[in-house]
């Protein structure tokens, strides 16, 4: 059985996760900015990413999050960058890597 997002809270500069088989992990906004996935922070033919570290504020928040389908969440920035979708199978390989 696959494990399952059941739970995600705001904790100040970061997102807690809770999955259906107990692994709970925060997520820090600025780093989930810094990885956002999408054609404007990686190139999508040579896959290099275009937003470094130093371009992200270390202030940075999240306006919203909403989910896409029953696969993924977009996330919108307060600096106004809402294009990346984060799926649930890379947020749970994050989240097992935040404990690592």
């Amino acid at each position: 059985m696959e494990s399952r997002l059941t739970g995600l809270k705001r904790e100040g500069d970061h997102l807690r996760f809770t999955w259906s088989d107990g692994l709970a992990s925060a997520l820090s906004i600025r780093e989930l900015r810094i990885s956002c996935p999408c054609a404007f922070c990686v190139n999508e033919i040579t896959g290099v990413r275009q937003v470094k570290p130093e371009d992200i504020p270390s202030d940075i928040g999240m306006k919203d999050m909403q989910p896409v389908g029953r696969y993924a969440y977009r996330v919108l920035f307060d600096d106004g960058h809402d294009t990346g979708l984060f799926t649930l199978e890379e947020l749970r390989t994050r989240c097992q890597e935040a404990l690592a």
